[in-house]
C-alpha cells in the first residue's frame, strides 16, 4: 500500500549542543522545547519519506554547500505520530549539486527529555537549592593554598596582670581559706602589678618570719570579680575566678574573602573560612562559624588565680551544646585552648635584720647564760684567768655570730626569672580572628562551584532545575523509568554520571557571569 510521504524535517543553526553531552537545555514543555528549536530553523522541508533513527542520515534537496553552517535539525513521522527527534548532524556529504547526504546522531537527551523520569540515585555533585552560609558543608577535594587573617586582635581587651602574695601566718588557731573552690592553708594578697610600694610594706611586716611569704606570682587581672583589687588587699575566702565571655563579629555574605567576594556562600563555611584562636604560644584552635548559633562565635574565658595560674578558652553555643534555662550558655569541653606561663615573682629581705630580728631574744638569753656560768665557775676555784678566758671565748662566739649574718648575701625569694617575652611584651593573650583562603583561591574555587555546584554524596532525585540559569549533575550509577528504547536509556544514564549542566535559555549557554545564586 503506497503512502503519501509526510515526514517534516527542519534543518537548524545556531544550536549550542554538542554530542559531548557537557550541555543540555531545560524545558519545562513539550511546547517550548519545539519551539525554541524551530526558532534556530534555516530549511524547513515537507513531503519527505520516513526518516530512520538508527539508519543516522537522511538525504535532501540542498547544496552542500548551504549546509555547513547548520549543527542540528529535528524530523517528524507524521504519518506514524507527532513526536519530534532531535540530533546533532555530524556532517554534510555532497550528491550532486542539488542534493546532500545529511549524517545525524540522535540526541537522546531532548528526543526522550519528557519521556522518562529521574529516580533517587547517588548524587555525586549538583547545585543546591538553597545556598545559605552553612546550608552545604560536604566535603571537597580542593586545594585551599595559603591560609590569611582577614582581622586579628586580642580576646582580652588590656592585658594588665595582678601580683599574688601567699602568705601563712598563724597566730593562733588554723585559718585554712578556699579559693578557686580548693582548701588552702595561705592566704592570698592581691596588689596591682605596678603598686611596688605596697607589696614592699606587705614583705617588710614579715622580716622577722620571712619563710611565712610562700610564693609570689603573676595572675591576669580579669579573673577578679568585676576585675577590682579587692578591699584590703586581702583575697575573700570562697573567691572564683570570674569567667568572662567574648563574641566576635557573625559571618555575612556581606564579608569578603583577602578582599573577594563570593558568589557561593559554601566559601563563608570551612575550610574556605573560619574563625581562629591563639595563645601567642603555638596553642591554637580552629571554630567553624556554621556551628555557631547564628554563625556568631561565641566563647567563654575562664581560669584560676591559685597556683598553677591557668586561662582556658572554650566555645559557648557551639556544635548544638545550647543555652541552657538553668545553667546559662554551655561550653564545649572537647574543643579547647589554654594560656598558662603566669610566672612566679622574686622577692628580697636584708638578711642581716632578719638575722637579728630571729636571734635577738635567743642571743640575750645565750649571753645572760654564758655570763652567770662564768661567775659561778670563778667563785667555786675554777680561778680569775679561767674565767676570764671563758668570757672572751663567749663574747667572741657571739660576735662571730653576728659578723657573719651581717656580710651574709641578702635573700631574695621565689623565681629569678620574671616571665618571658609575652608578659614582657604584654602578648599574654588569647588573639582571635577570621581565617580565609587568600584572594586568588577564594576566586578559583568559587569560579568551580559556579560552574559545578556543591558535593552532595547522598541518595536523592537530582535537582535539574533549582537556579535561575543553569543546574550541573553528576550521578553514580543514575537510575531512570520512562518509555524509552533501552539502548538510549542507557545512554542518558551514562550521560549523567559523566556530569551535564542544564541551561533554562539557549541564548545563555555558556555564561557563567550571570547571577545563578537561588531566587
Amino acid at each position: 500500500m503506497y503512502i503519501t510521504p509526510n515526514t517534516n524535517i527542519r534543518i537548524l543553526n545556531n544550536v549550542p549542543l554538542d554530542t559531548t553531552y557537557d550541555h543540555t537545555l531545560y524545558f519545562a514543555s513539550a511546547s517550548a522545547q519545539s519551539t525554541y528549536f524551530i526558532s534556530k530553523q534555516k530549511y524547513n522541508l515537507t513531503g519527505y519519506t520516513y526518516q530512520r533513527v538508527k539508519r543516522g542520515v537522511a538525504r535532501v534537496g540542498i547544496k552542500s554547500d548551504n549546509l555547513y553552517d547548520c549543527n542540528y535539525m529535528m524530523f517528524q513521522n507524521t504519518n506514524f505520530g507527532n513526536k519530534w527527534f532531535y540530533a546533532f548532524i555530524t556532517s554534510v556529504e555532497y550528491v550532486n549539486n542539488e542534493t546532500s547526504d545529511v549524517f545525524f546522531e540522535i540526541d537522546v537527551m531532548q528526543t526522550w527529555f519528557f519521556d522518562c523520569e529521574l529516580e533517587h540515585c547517588f548524587v555525586e555533585r549538583e547545585h543546591s537549592v538553597t545556598d545559605n552560609i552553612g546550608d552545604n558543608i560536604v566535603p571537597e577535594s580542593l586545594a585551599t593554598g595559603e591560609y590569611v587573617f582577614n582581622d586579628y586582635a586580642p580576646l582580652r581587651s588590656a592585658v594588665y596582670n595582678i601580683v599574688l602574695i601567699a602568705i601563712v601566718d598563724l597566730k593562733a588557731a588554723v585559718a585554712g581559706k578556699e579559693y578557686d573552690g580548693i582548701y588552702g592553708g595561705a592566704t592570698l594578697y592581691v596588689y596591682e602589678s605596678t603598686d611596688t610600694s605596697g607589696i614592699n610594706q606587705l614583705i617588710s611586716q614579715y622580716l622577722e618570719k620571712p619563710d611565712a611569704i610562700l610564693s609570689m606570682y603573676l595572675a591576669p587581672r580579669d579573673l577578679l570579680s568585676n576585675g577590682t583589687i579587692p578591699a584590703g588587699h586581702l583575697m575573700p575566702s570562697g573567691q572564683v575566678a570570674a569567667v568572662n565571655p567574648v563574641t566576635a563579629a557573625a559571618i555575612t555574605k556581606l564579608a569578603t574573602l583577602d578582599g573577594y567576594t563570593p558568589k557561593n556562600a559554601k566559601l563563608y563555611t570551612y575550610p574556605y573560612n573560619y574563625y581562629h584562636v591563639d595563645n601567642s604560644s603555638g596553642g591554637e584552635l580552629s571554630l567553624r562559624y556554621e556551628f555557631f548559633s547564628n554563625l556568631t562565635p561565641t566563647m567563654e574565658i575562664s581560669g584560676t588565680f591559685t597556683q598553677p595560674v591557668s586561662m582556658m578558652l572554650r566555645p559557648t553555643n557551639y556544635k548544638n551544646v545550647s543555652n541552657d534555662a538553668t545553667t546559662g550558655a554551655n561550653t564545649l569541653n572537647t574543643e579547647t585552648v589554654s594560656l598558662n606561663n603566669f610566672p612566679m615573682c622574686s622577692w628580697n629581705m636584708d638578711a642581716y635584720k632578719a638575722w637579728v630580728a630571729q636571734n635577738s631574744v635567743p642571743l640575750a638569753i645565750n649571753t645572760v647564760g654564758s655570763l652567770a656560768n662564768t661567775a659561778i665557775s670563778a667563785a667555786s676555784g675554777g680561778g680569775a684567768a679561767s674565767a676570764a678566758s671563758g668570757l672572751i671565748g663567749t663574747a667572741t662566739n657571739l660576735l662571730s655570730q653576728v659578723y657573719r649574718a651581717s656580710i651574709a648575701a641578702d635573700i631574695c625569694r621565689g623565681n629569678l626569672s620574671n616571665g618571658g617575652v609575652n608578659i614582657a611584651r604584654r602578648k599574654q593573650n588569647f588573639f582571635g580572628g577570621r581565617v580565609s583562603v587568600s584572594h586568588e583561591f577564594a576566586r578559583m574555587i568559587d569560579d568551580y562551584f559556579t560552574m559545578y555546584g556543591y558535593a552532595v554524596n547522598r541518595c536523592k532525585v537530582p535537582n535539574t532545575h533549582s537556579r535561575p540559569h543553569w543546574n550541573y549533575v553528576k550521578t553514580v550509577g543514575c537510575t531512570m523509568t520512562g518509555s524509552v528504547p533501552a539502548d538510549d536509556m542507557r545512554s542518558i544514564c551514562s550521560i549523567y554520571d559523566h556530569g551535564i549542566t542544564f541551561w533554562k535559555s539557549g541564548s545563555e549557554v555558556g555564561r557563567y557571569d550571570l547571577d545563578n545564586r537561588p531566587s
